[in-house]
C-alpha cells in the first residue's frame, strides 16, 4: 500500500497546493443530490482524501471576445489529476473512487479546514476561496490528519463588499444565494434567462466578482483570463476547450447559444452573418439563440 509521504509527493507534482487525509465518516447535508456517506461511495472506506489546488483570481481584461474565468482551467487539471492518482492507489493494491458526490463545502467545514463565508463560498487559510477541489476514497489506510478547531474567525457578515459588488445581485445579506442570479452559475447553463442575460457582459464561462472584492482573497496576480474567439464558438468550431475545460461544460450546443449572448452584449454587428445562418438552424435552442441576439443587435443599432 502507498505511504501518505509518497501519495502526497505524487499529488504535489500534479499541482495539488494541500492534501488532507480524513476519517471516512459521514458529512451531514441538506442537499438532496449530494451523497452524505463515503461509503455508500465505496463500501469498506477508510480514508477520505481531499485534494486542493488553487488558482489566481484574474482581473477580466474588457475583451469583446468569451471571457472564461481561471477557475476552470484549474477545475479541469485537478479533475485530470485526480484521476491520475486514484489509479497509483489502484495500482498499489487498494480499492478507490474518484470525484464522489460527497458535500465537500460541509466536509471542508467539519474538519475545520476552513470556512464558509457570505457568499457561500469555502474559504481556506493562506489559499482564500480561489481553488479547486476534488476528493478520493479509498480503503488505504493513510495516517489521518489532525486539525485544530475553531481557527477561523465565522462572522464576515459586516463587511458586505461581495453582497454589493455582485453583479447579478444573487447574494442577500443573509448569505442565501439565488443560483438564477449568481452569473458563474447562469453561464454554465444552455439556455441564458433574458433578464440577466445583458449582466454577463463578456462572460462565456465564470464571474469572480465576490471573489476580487473578498479581503480574505489575494487578487490579481500574473494570470489572465482565458479569451476564445466568438466567431470560432458561432462557427462550432470548440478547438482545444473541451481538453481545457472539460468535455461536459465545452458542449457545442451550450457554446453556440453563449456566444449567441455574448455578440449581442458586445455589439458584435460583424457576428450578424453568422448569427443569421444559426437562426435557420435546426437545433431550436440554436434557433432561438441566435434569433434572440440578431433581435438585440439590431435593437442596438
Amino acid at each position: 500500500m502507498i505511504s501518505n509521504s509518497e501519495f502526497v509527493s505524487a499529488a504535489k507534482h500534479m499541482g495539488f497546493n494541500k492534501i488532507f487525509f480524513l476519517p471516512a465518516d459521514d458529512i451531514p447535508t441538506d442537499y438532496g443530490k449530494l451523497v452524505s456517506s463515503p461509503k455508500e461511495a465505496l463500501p469498506g472506506a477508510k480514508t477520505l482524501i481531499l485534494l486542493i489546488m488553487p488558482y489566481e483570481l484574474a482581473e477580466n481584461t474588457g475583451s469583446r471576445e468569451g471571457v472564461i474565468s481561471t477557475y476552470y482551467r484549474a477545475s479541469q487539471k485537478a479533475y485530470k489529476g485526480t484521476k491520475e492518482l486514484t489509479y497509483i492507489l489502484i495500482n498499489s493494491g487498494a480499492h478507490a473512487v474518484y470525484n464522489s458526490n460527497i458535500p465537500l463545502k460541509s466536509a471542508i467545514v467539519k474538519y475545520n479546514i476552513g470556512i464558509q463565508r457570505l457568499n457561500s463560498l469555502t474559504y481556506i487559510d493562506g489559499i482564500g476561496s480561489a481553488f479547486h477541489i476534488q476528493n478520493i476514497i479509498t480503503d488505504n489506510e493513510f495516517e489521518l490528519d489532525r486539525l485544530a478547531a475553531d481557527i477561523y474567525p465565522a462572522d464576515c457578515s459586516k463587511c458586505m463588499r461581495c453582497v454589493n459588488a455582485c453583479p447579478g445581485k444573487a447574494i442577500s445579506d443573509t448569505g442565501y444565494i439565488d443560483p438564477d442570479r449568481c452569473l458563474r452559475s447562469v453561464s454554465e447553463k444552455k439556455e441564458i434567462p433574458k433578464e440577466v442575460e445583458s449582466l454577463l457582459g463578456n462572460r462565456l464561462l465564470g464571474c469572480d466578482v465576490c471573489q476580487m472584492v473578498c479581503p480574505h482573497n489575494k487578487v490579481f496576480g500574473s494570470e489572465r483570463s482565458f479569451t476564445y474567439p466568438l466567431k470560432k464558438l458561432l462557427k462550432g468550431d470548440l478547438g482545444d476547450l473541451p481538453d481545457i475545460i472539460g468535455p461536459n461544460l465545452a458542449r457545442k450546443t451550450r457554446m453556440i447559444c453563449k456566444a449567441c449572448v455574448l455578440a449581442a452584449n458586445n455589439k458584435r454587428t460583424d457576428l450578424l452573418p453568422l448569427l443569421e445562418e444559426l437562426a435557420r438552424s435546426k437545433d431550436i435552442f440554436v434557433l432561438a439563440a441566435a434569433k434572440r441576439a440578431i433581435d438585440r443587435l439590431e435593437e442596438k443599432q
